[in-house]
């Protein structure tokens, strides 16, 4: 407890960037003001500690090491775990509980756990599980009695099981916080010819962008523009895909680049294709949900558990490309089956309002 008789709660988020679980987490940060001291443990650098920093979501900061553009490695990672370490230590009396956030959040703030044994709550927004996860979920499992396991899905949960940090059913499922005024869009589109079809995330195999060409060639007989809302740089990694995008003209496919605020993003879209190998949540989907904007995605059970039955958008099996196209045909073809879908997607989402979900994680922090 501080001085003030608030809890203190020492939230350790990597990498810098402002994806899915670090967007969830400002949510979070920002329901506990006045209920908890929250101090974020996080790369000094980077789009995430920026909004943190602009917005005063953290009221105390501890900065982490980090090689400019890269990932942590495993120097700068230990050096990073135990100057996390050495301020829990000094700060021990005062501190509650530990959030880690995903399981890289967890590496760093293992030694910190150790030396206070704190409760540690690890909220899991990892879709797969690593090798390195295998060797050490066990023995963290034994080294950290007071381990709590919150994860975003029954996928990831099967990812904690995976990595033995803990049984089938003994994570607590947390979803993603969506704050539906961070989201909605500034304006609203009516759909205008041509419809706007949207691939919002990163450009990576796992969220299935090296799809997007043969899903673009297919579609090339109706009237749309595909917006492509993803990191425009670097490209080396998927130059192929790129290139074969390339080859259509700005009126077909627009690479409009990543944008901070998603308001604007989902305010110019009449479609969201998630063609995803993998997810553990997809906050896309529920996001574009609240915004009344039928998806069509892949049948995954993240995305499936979103959208229902075909209640909120269309799900196509994974990788197939033909029967993805057929799905965005049906959706661009019939106005009032988006209509019908976007109505159902806006009432499904009322299921992640943010201050229930907080309570969730409150009480997994030992706060009442």
């Amino acid at each position: 407890m501080t001085s003030t008789g608030v809890p203190t709660i020492l939230f350790v988020a990597t990498p810098g960037a402002l994806g899915g679980s670090n967007r969830s987490l400002l949510t979070v940060m920002g329901q506990l003001e006045g209920k908890a001291h929250r101090v974020l443990a996080s790369p000094g650098m980077g789009s995430f500690i920026d909004v943190v920093t602009a917005e005063g979501l953290a009221d105390e900061l501890v900065m982490l090491p980090r090689k400019p553009r890269q990932k942590i490695d495993r120097w700068l990672r230990l050096i990073a775990g135990t100057r996390l370490a050495w301020w829990a230590l000094r700060n021990r009396k005062r501190l509650t509980a530990i959030h880690a956030n995903a399981l890289t959040g967890l590496n760093l703030a293992t030694m910190a756990s150790l030396v206070t044994q704190k409760t540690t709550v690890v909220w899991i927004h990892d879709p797969v599980g690593s090798k390195w996860g295998k060797r050490l979920g066990p023995v963290l499992r034994r080294l950290l009695p007071k381990l709590r396991l919150a994860a975003v899905s029954p996928t990831a949960e099967s990812v904690a099981v995976e990595n033995g940090l803990c049984d089938e059913g003994d994570a607590t499922i947390v979803p993603n916080p969506i704050e539906v005024s961070e989201v909605a869009g500034l304006w609203e589109r009516k759909g205008e010819m041509p419809l706007h079809v949207g691939f919002v995330g990163g450009a990576t195999p796992r969220k299935g962008f090296d799809l997007l060409p043969a899903a673009v060639a297919a579609l090339e007989d109706r009237p749309i523009t595909w917006k492509l809302y993803v990191s425009l740089e670097p490209r080396h990694f998927n130059e192929g895909t790129w290139a074969r995008l390339r080859l259509h003209d700005s009126d077909v496919v627009d690479p409009v680049g990543k944008l901070s605020d998603v308001r604007q993003v989902y305010a110019d879209l009449d479609i969201v294709f998630i063609p995803s190998r993998a997810e553990s949540f997809c906050r896309v989907a529920a996001e574009a949900m609240l915004n009344g904007i039928p998806v069509v995605g892949s049948d995954i059970e993240p995305l499936r558990a979103l959208l229902g039955d075909d209640e909120a958008g269309l799900l196509f099996p994974s990788e197939d490309v033909d029967a993805a196209g057929a799905a965005l045909r049906k959706l661009i073809d019939d106005s009032e089956l988006r209509a019908q879908l976007g109505a159902a997607g806006m009432e499904r989402a009322h299921r992640f309002a943010p201050n229930s979900i907080t309570e969730q994680l409150m009480e997994l922090y030992g706060i009442v």
